[in-house]
């Protein structure tokens, strides 16, 4: 259901001109105006493969971070930009329309130090178990959605 949702604000974003091109064929796609808060996820276009997706509410200094795993991989995930990481738990659901497949969830403040360095640089890479999510560059949507997630 979530990814179903992102999907279709992935692809409204995409009619609005808010994709960057990345590595594997994902893509970042941000929304500052979703039902939910602000919104960005990285996916492959015009599919239903979300692999992470960042929400917040307008100055909450909160983000929601959910990453797309399996079972198997635990319930931690680590963010790194750059030289910096950070470790954030999380909870486990199993995803509801991809068998095998669980979505990890976890709050994080808005100022976590490899948030902020990836609004800086747009370098990003989630860790769930031994699996690596290497994100394309996002600068101006990773910036842009800090912005407005922040106190």
């Amino acid at each position: 259901m979530l990814r179903r949702l992102a999907f279709g604000l992935t692809a409204a974003a995409l009619m609005g001109g808010c994709a960057h091109a990345g590595d594997k064929g994902l893509q970042w796609f941000g929304d500052e105006a979703a039902p939910e808060g602000a919104k960005l996820t990285l996916g492959a276009p015009e599919t239903d493969d979300v692999r992470l997706m960042l929400i917040c509410r307008p100055r909450s200094g909160i983000v929601e971070l959910t990453v797309v795993g399996r079972r198997e991989d635990g319930a931690v995930i680590e963010l790194r930009s750059g030289k910096v990481t950070s470790r954030h738990p999380g909870a486990g659901f199993a995803d509801e329309e991809t068998d095998g497949a669980f979505d990890v969830r976890a709050s994080i403040p808005a100022d976590d130090p490899a948030l902020l360095r990836f609004a800086d640089t747009g370098q990003l890479v989630a860790v769930l178990g031994d699996r690596k999510i290497k994100a394309p560059n996002g600068f101006a949507l990773g910036h842009d959605f800090l912005r407005v997630c922040r106190r």
